[in-house]
């Protein structure tokens, strides 16, 4: 159910509605993932026609709070509120180094993101890891792609911290990883593997420094491969 009394003002009424909607994730009526009611359904809660609905939906869409699903419908965004690329990397013309400046930029947040993972992560959290861990590790022995398994291993580590915005950065700082893969090949597979071991044990053991020190060998092992590949390519 979607509450919300729609005012007597001069904004558009689908302005209006698209207002109401934010509030319900805000609050948590409408959670990420969540299928959002059909126009109609809106309609009628809100006594607004579909049409004034289907303006507020697009409104959230562009705004990446909203996501539709071809034949399925509307859904709210897992990362509410932050686009595909909201920094604009695909315009950086040099991608090889702006992967590596990523991973500058990851040597200073995600060691310290394990270590407070290591403090805080849940048996549910670590089950939850190691699953994705073992994901990760079949796709790149297969040869098949494993970015997306591996930017929720990520994720999940960051959800583990309690901060609620590191979670909202991962995404961000990921976008390298699809470009590691791509410029690095098998290269990488058994250090990739052995350093996420590492730290899925660290954090199962609840031990703040092995994590960190995992993460960091994690992190320059990917730095290391993609300055030999930016010198081998000067």
């Amino acid at each position: 159910m979607i509450d919300g009394a729609l005012a007597v003002e001069r904004r558009p009424l689908s302005e209006q509605v698209a207002d109401i909607l934010i509030e319900a994730v805000k609050t948590g009526k409408l959670k990420p993932g969540d299928k959002v009611p059909s126009e109609l359904e809106l309609g009628k809660e809100l006594n607004v026609s579909r049409s004034t609905v289907r303006e507020a939906v697009k409104q959230l869409v562009s705004s990446n709070i909203f996501e539709i699903h071809r034949g399925e419908g509307t859904f709210v965004c897992h990362n509410v509120g932050i686009g595909k690329d909201p920094l604009g990397f695909q315009f950086f013309s040099d991608q090889r180094q702006l992967a590596l400046d990523l991973c500058e930029i990851r040597a200073v947040m995600e060691p310290w993101i394990v270590r407070k993972a290591a403090v805080n992560a849940t048996d549910d959290d670590i089950k939850k890891m190691e699953m994705l861990c073992r994901e990760v590790e079949d796709l790149i022995r297969s040869g098949s792609n494993h970015a997306a398994p591996d930017m929720e291993l990520h994720k999940l580590w960051a959800e583990c911290t309690g901060n609620s915005v590191a979670p909202n950065l991962i995404p961000i700082l990921m976008q390298a990883i699809p470009l590691f893969i791509d410029v690095t090949g098998r290269s990488l597979v058994e250090p990739t593997i052995r350093t996420h071991r590492a730290i899925v044990d660290a954090i199962r053991r609840h031990d703040p420094e092995a994590a960190e020190k995992a993460m960091k060998e994690h992190i320059a092992f990917n730095r290391e491969t993609m300055e030999k590949d930016l010198r081998d390519n000067s």
